[in-house]
């Protein structure tokens, strides 16, 4: 019983206005206030996990493994970003996905990035017992 239901060629999307959050620190109230690289990761994650979310089975969810990202260009505070993410790959419960990310004018990053659907009670038993881990040795 496996994920074999999701399209080949699934694809999805985010877009957003970059907002002050996604500057980064040491830009932020410069004339070069432009979107960080790690707030197009998390645009590539959300684009890729709203393409598969709709064929998760109750009690799961996916959790992204590998990210690979260029940024090829700036985009200033104020301009609108769309993540585009296609399935290229799977294989069981792994799903990798080729993004391209673009601001109103041009392309500004490409990657692809993997996500593994995971049970939701699992995941969070796991974190439970890391944490109790790490609590007991303090």
């Amino acid at each position: 019983m496996g994920y074999e239901d999701i399209p080949d060629g699934l694809e999805g999307a985010h877009s957003l206005v970059v907002a002050g959050e996604h500057v980064p620190p040491h830009l932020r109230g410069t004339n070069a206030e432009v979107v960080s690289t790690p707030s197009l990761v998390l645009f590539m994650e959300m684009a890729c996990f709203g393409a598969i979310e709709p064929y998760l089975k109750p009690g799961h969810t996916s959790v992204g493994t590998l990210v690979s990202l260029r940024h090829l260009a700036g985009t200033p505070k104020g301009m609108r970003l769309e993540a585009r993410a296609r399935l290229v790959e799977r294989d069981r419960r792994r799903f990798v996905f080729e993004v391209e990310i673009f601001d109103e004018e041009e392309k500004v990053a490409e990657g692809r990035h993997e996500r593994f659907v995971v049970p939701r009670e699992r995941t969070n038993e796991k974190l439970a017992r890391k944490v109790a881990k790490v609590r007991g040795r303090a």
